[in-house]
């Protein structure tokens, strides 16, 4: 199995902090367990957690980009009825994430957090 390629530890640009791993994606008291994922197409397939605040037990998509060194993210889908659903979400539009292309807003920017 192909290791994820954005795994660790992470700062979003509205003061979020977001872990990520091979199976998990956990961000601001939500956890997102990841089934699948696609380093070449730049997405991750996640089922809500069950103690999430919203959308609990449904599916996410989460598509990244790096652009000009940058790391960015928009979750395409965030209350998909199944696995299947998540997957087949059109692709976030990554050719300027600072200023758009997630469903009407920017996307959010990654940055590495200091150890």
């Amino acid at each position: 199995m192909d290791a994820l390629e954005i795994r660790g530890s992470f700062d979003d640009s509205w003061g979020g902090e977001h872990t990520i791993t091979q199976t998990t994606w956990v961000t601001g008291g939500s956890s997102f367990a990841i089934s699948q994922f696609d380093n070449d197409e730049q997405f991750i397939i996640a089922q809500n957690g069950e103690d999430n605040a919203y959308n609990p037990g449904l599916w996410s998509r989460f598509d990244w980009a790096s652009v000009d060194g940058a790391l960015w993210y928009c979750q395409t889908a965030y209350a998909a009825e199944s696995e299947e659903a998540a997957l087949a979400t059109e692709a976030a539009d990554a050719t300027n994430p600072s200023d758009g292309g997630c469903g009407g807003f920017s996307w959010t920017q990654l940055t590495t957090t200091a150890e």
